[in-house]
């Protein structure tokens, strides 16, 4: 296997323009005359409560989004409708048209009916008055005139030393993705074909690439068009399509040196057979003709849901879960768009249809779409795949743009993947460090099957023999035994979990959300804290192991009862772990073998016993070789956020000393440094203030800051899409060599955090880390790969980028295979067991490739060398004694972030990555 030396960011420098603009767009502001009209006569409901819908601006996302969708000159659109912010940018070129504002004006109000009639049956279908007086809004929007709109012309120059404004982070991307549609660039697809001893004879295309503009929130959005298509050995077609993202970005420190175009590659697989969720909605692109389409104009982008009929029939249909659709069918003619429910039944038939006209709509294939919803064509991109796009994007763009400079590897030790028997011991001297008192752990069991694995596991972790489960403890009592260990005391009790895991009853008739969950929990939290409550007190610290089903087993995210559950545990000191039920024996799908359910139950335990209470491993030789460290404290900072919502909720520190085998924590509402699961007990408190203002977690940040540069060795981690909104002095712009500032304003000075070096981590959310691929720089072009390692920016000494190892669990496709390409490689074995070369294809192989964590060093001492400490940073993601895989974040943000999950239902936590596929 290659050890690759070299890494190469799918990431593009924008050269100069500063003779030629790069582009040139009209800028056009929602205008503020309609804004005013409209929040003064229609939309100016109040909050009634904290559960209650709140207008934080106009409902223009169905609006812009449908322009953008039918008017391909239209680049992008800010659907807020504030003063300032650029509504429409529409592109400009030599012979385009100008913007019809009279043909604007009537789209606005189509779209705005729409979106007011949808906010209405929401509302009906909630038991709740009509929020919006349609009569008024048509009265209002009559006075609208397309001679109110107005945009200035803006040439877009990329200068050195000159930061991109708001609205061209936006522009730019979609101006370049205009200007390869409209040229028609496409990607061939070429590899070699080899003979029958693995030598390369001569090129051969496997195909073609042509792309298509989608309408995208993010960025600018292509995808290759028409699909390619798979057919299996029964002459089943699988269609599916090359996705390829571009995002503006810039560097920390010094961002206005340079403009980066971020490429991410992905794969797009289309629905043929009927689909179903009736959890989780399900994306459709709409290819809707309109009057004014041309070449460039983009797909629509939206959703459908499952929307349940009357309660207790087994009725209902799909439904739009936005509006759109409508206001697609609005904006043209219903004629072109299929109904949701049609489009599920059978999507093919609207993506080709049998009489060869255009496709109108595809579903996006994902798992979990029904038993007649399957695809054989695999999920991810591989490298090969990535370099054939990127390197091709790079050609194509040579006039604007260049390749970034590719990273340098730093040979680092890390821990080495421990056996599965040392995944599933607990080091004891640590535990019992941790937690001298003891521990008593509860099994609530619902089938004799988990029972008997958890019991197993358990013993097994502690070095003790697989205990027998005599007859008499079958049943529905209570049992307890004690595991004779030499360095700690663990008392395991056994007892069915009986209604505890029962679906809540949830009262459909109380309106208000929170009175809705604070009745059905109620009950169920008196009967957990009954059930679990000892017998006879103790000092012991408590667990609890409970077999419930998991999400998709009752009917809505209320009726679930682990969050009450686990809420009532915790007020009685005791932490619990949720296992599900077993699955039934076998491989097929819905099954599992006896050999993976005893990896998801070891999982499970290893999870409350080891993470729980933040039992970590230290780096063996931290640093590099070079310059190692000695006895660094490493602590992390974190905001527990609503997921998709920048109102922080909570500030907290994880910290992990060189002298302690296990991390502790501290939180707003207490001064002392607790170990990890008495700080997880203190958050079970419901009277804990747990959404605190941005300048209280400034102040806390600082606190936290000064308290701990005691003049020893400290690395602050922080992740910048994490704290970013609350702390606005960890911003690239903001952000300054060897200062620390949470508010951009008050600089903590130097005196008060000696010994502090603080790394800034980014990873992958909103593309702000870029895909990748390895190479040895003395290999062939496109002979690529994957690489795990620390590797450095051989032009940004503080810069450092971080992939880790592929996981036990990725899938086997090749990262020099693709899903169009033949390769060479092993095609099987023959009958002595020995592997057999030849060409394949990876088209149905899913594909793996690591994350990119990028680590800047921004504040280190006068004689540090930033590499060693980046390298810790690197080495901490293998800290996690319980996983054999490294983690997305160093242990202590990984700990962070998994504290989330104690206050915030699961769906609700904020995603520190991102798919990468």
């Amino acid at each position: 296997m290659a050890t690759y030396d070299r890494l190469q960011r799918m990431a593009l420098v924008l050269k100069p323009t500063d003779e030629e603009p790069l582009g040139a767009y009209y800028a056009y502001e929602f205008p503020q005359i309609w804004a005013r009209e409209l929040h003064k006569r229609v939309f100016q409901r109040a909050r009634q409560s904290d559960d209650d819908e709140e207008w934080h601006g106009l409902p223009l996302w169905a609006v812009t989004s449908g322009i953008t969708a039918l008017l391909p000159h239209v680049l992008v659109g800010n659907s807020s409708g504030r003063q300032g912010k650029v509504w429409l940018a529409w592109n400009h070129q030599d012979g385009s048209p100008t913007p019809d504002g009279e043909l604007i004006v009537e789209l606005v109000r189509s779209g705005l009916v729409v979106a007011a009639m949808s906010k209405n049956e929401k509302a009906r279908l909630r038991g709740r008055p009509e929020p919006i007086d349609v009569t008024e809004l048509v009265s209002v929007m009559e006075n609208f005139k397309g001679s109110d709109l107005r945009g200035g012309l803006r040439r877009l120059r990329i200068e050195k030393d000159r930061i991109l404004r708001d609205a061209e982070y936006k522009v730019l991307p979609n101006l370049l993705a205009a200007r390869l549609v409209s040229e028609d660039w496409q990607v061939d697809h070429t590899g070699w074909e080899w003979d029958e001893a693995g030598t390369p004879t001569r090129l051969k295309k496997y195909g073609t690439s042509r792309w298509h503009r989608v309408a995208a929130d993010e960025g600018a959005e292509l995808i290759s068009w028409p699909p390619y298509v798979y057919e299996s050995k029964n002459e089943t077609p699988y269609p599916w399509s090359y996705t390829l993202r571009l995002t503006a970005q810039n560097y920390a420190l010094d961002p206005s040196s340079e403009c980066l175009i971020h490429a991410r590659v992905g794969i797009r697989r289309w629905a043929r057979g009927n689909v179903w969720d009736g959890k989780r909605a399900i994306t459709s692109y709409l290819f809707t003709p309109s009057p004014w389409a041309n070449a460039t104009s983009p797909f629509g982008k939206t959703r459908m849901r499952w929307q349940p009929g009357p309660k207790g029939k087994k009725e209902g249909k799909m439904v739009w879960d936005d509006v759109l659709a409508e206001t697609l069918a609005r904006y043209t003619s219903h004629h072109y768009l299929p109904s949701p429910s049609e489009l599920a039944a059978d999507p093919y038939a609207f993506f080709k249809p049998a009489d060869g006209a255009s496709p109108l709509a595809g579903v996006v294939f994902r798992d979990g779409l029904g038993q007649y919803a399957k695809h054989s064509v695999g999920k991810g991109v591989s490298a090969r795949d990535r370099w054939q796009i990127f390197h091709q994007l790079a050609a194509a763009l040579s006039a604007v743009t260049k390749p970034e400079t590719p990273l340098q590897r730093i040979p680092v030790p890390v821990r080495p993947r421990p056996s599965a028997d040392q995944l599933l011991s607990i080091d004891q001297p640590s535990l019992t460090r941790a937690i001298p008192q003891g521990i008593a752990i509860d099994v609530l069991w619902n089938t004799t099957t988990m029972r008997d694995e958890a019991l197993a596991t358990l013993n097994t972790a502690f070095g003790q023999p697989v205990p027998q489960v005599r007859q008499d403890q079958a049943g529905p009592s209570r049992h307890e035994y004690v595991l004779e260990t030499d360095g700690i005391s663990v008392v395991v009790t056994t007892q069915p979990v009986g209604e505890i895991a029962g679906a809540l009853q949830v009262d459909s008739t109380i309106k208000n959300r929170k009175d809705r969950i604070r009745q059905a929990t109620t009950p169920r939290r008196a009967t957990t804290v009954e059930r679990l409550r000892p017998a006879c007190p103790s000092s012991h610290q408590r667990f609890a192991l409970i077999e419930m089903p998991d999400a998709d087993a009752y009917n809505t995210a209320e009726h679930d009862p682990k969050q009450a559950v686990k809420a009532a545990a915790a007020s009685i000191g005791v932490l619990a772990q949720n296992i599900t039920p077993p699955k039934p024996t076998g491989t097929l799908p819905g099954q599992e073998t006896v050999g993976t359910r005893r990896q998801r139950v070891a999982k499970s335990v290893m999870d409350l016993l080891v993470r729980q209470t933040g039992l970590l491993t230290h780096p063996s030789a931290p640093g590099t070789a070079n310059s190692p460290l000695v006895d660094v404290t490493t602590v992390g900072f974190w905001v527990v956020r609503r997921n998709k919502e920048s109102r922080a909720l909570l500030p907290l520190a994880v910290s992990h000393a060189p002298d302690e085998p296990f991390a502790r924590i501290r939180l707003p509402h207490n001064d002392a440094w607790m170990p990890i699961h008495q700080g997880l007990l203190t958050l079970a408190d419901f009277d804990i203030e747990r959404r605190l203002a941005h300048e209280r977690i400034q102040e806390f940040f600082q606190e936290v800051t000064e308290e701990v540069c005691d003049g020893s060795d400290i690395a602050l981690l922080t992740l910048a899409q994490n704290l970013r909104s609350s702390c606005p002095g960890l911003t690239n712009g903001n952000l300054t060599s060897d200062g620390l500032a949470f508010n951009a304003e008050a600089p903590i000075p130097a005196d008060r955090r000696k010994g502090l070096r603080h790394i800034r981590l980014r990873t992958n959310v909103r593309d702000e880390t870029s895909q990748h691929y390895s190479f040895t720089e003395s290999g062939e072009e496109g002979d690529v790969g994957v690489g795990s390692a620390l590797w450095a920016d051989p032009h940004r000494p503080r810069h450092f980028f971080s992939t880790a190892k592929k996981p036990a669990t990725a899938g086997n496709g090749s990262p020099k295979g693709s899903r169009l390409e033949a390769h060479w490689g092993c095609t099987g074995k023959d009958e002595n067991k020995d592997r057999i070369y030849g060409m394949k294809h990876d088209t149905l192989q899913d594909v793996w490739n690591p994350a990119l964590l990028e680590i800047l060093v921004a504040c280190h001492g006068p004689d540090d060398d930033p590499a060693p400490w980046a390298a810790l940073v690197h080495q901490q993601r293998y800290e996690a004694s319980h996983f054999s895989d490294p983690l997305a974040l160093p242990a202590v943000l990984h700990l962070a972030h998994k504290v989330s999950e104690h206050i915030l239902p699961h769906y609700l936590v904020e995603p520190i990555t991102e798919y990468d596929g």
